[in-house]
């Protein structure tokens, strides 16, 4: 079983400036491919890394990109940074199942769904139906444009770690009910 893992990130006061550039997230958590798997991973993203690895899946590491709390992203940061994850999922197909750790209240300086846009991104490039678990933070608002065919959400209710690690569970579950 192949389950792509990445993360885009940011908590969004869009009455903060000055706009959001990719400087916050290179200083803050940029990794690709591999380094992801190296423990220097956020921590939803290492729950899902912990629950993929229990049950011995191939685990394909595409980005992870997270800021710190500020104003809106600069339309080419996002641009940049989501067209970087979403080429990597499509030359790293095929996949059966994506998790994405989106933080939940990350907006674009013309997009207040940056979230919805990013899924409507990686629905592109999937199967119709293939799975799509998201993890996301503590009072993370799900929007219309977000619930995608195949999207699931987990919202996080105690830890981070803990949010990625049930969001990998819900992923597999289904697989793991299946008849061998």
């Amino acid at each position: 079983m192949r389950i792509a893992i990445g993360s885009l990130a940011q908590v969004t006061d869009s009455a903060v400036s000055p706009l959001t550039q990719m400087e916050a997230f290179t200083g803050q958590v940029f990794l690709r491919d591999r380094d992801i798997l190296d423990g220097a991973a956020p921590p939803e993203v290492a729950g899902f890394i912990a629950a993929l690895q229990a049950v011995g899946a191939d685990i394909v590491p595409l980005i992870v990109a997270e800021a710190p709390p500020g104003g809106p992203l600069m339309r080419e940061t996002f641009h940049v940074l989501a067209i970087e994850l979403v080429h990597r999922l499509a030359a790293r197909k095929p996949v059966d199942g994506v998790l994405l750790s989106l933080g939940g209240r990350m907006a674009v300086e013309d997009e207040a769904d940056a979230a919805g846009e990013l899924l409507e991104r990686v629905r592109n490039v999937l199967p119709p139906g293939l799975p799509i678990g998201v993890a996301l933070g503590e009072g993370a608002v799900i929007t219309a444009r977000m619930r995608q065919p195949g999207v699931f959400f987990v919202v996080g209710e105690s830890t981070a770690l803990d949010t990625g690690t049930r969001t990998a569970l819900r992923l597999l579950a289904p697989r793991s009910e299946e008849p061998s």
